[in-house]
């Protein structure tokens, strides 16, 4: 099974969104194993923790999210 870990931590008065490819070996996981670095941004802290993100920035990080998960399960060409 694959997936994306979706992850923050600070960087200097900014938080970044990294996103990872994971997997796991079981039909029912319970440990998973990070083997690619996709994507990461940077936002201001501030506007990220009062959840006051553009549109279009909101869009990109859920685009980016289901882009992956459709790309990691061979459903993009």
């Amino acid at each position: 099974m694959k997936g994306v870990a979706a992850y923050i931590e600070p960087a200097g008065g900014e938080i970044r969104l990294t996103f990872d490819d994971m997997e796991t070996e079981s039909v029912a996981p319970t440990t998973w194993t990070k083997t690619t670095h996709f994507t990461s941004n940077t936002y201001p802290e501030a506007e990220l923790e009062n959840m006051s993100l553009s549109k279009e920035q909101y869009a990109e990080i859920g685009e980016n999210l289901v882009l992956r998960l459709l790309a990691l399960n061979g459903r993009l060409e």
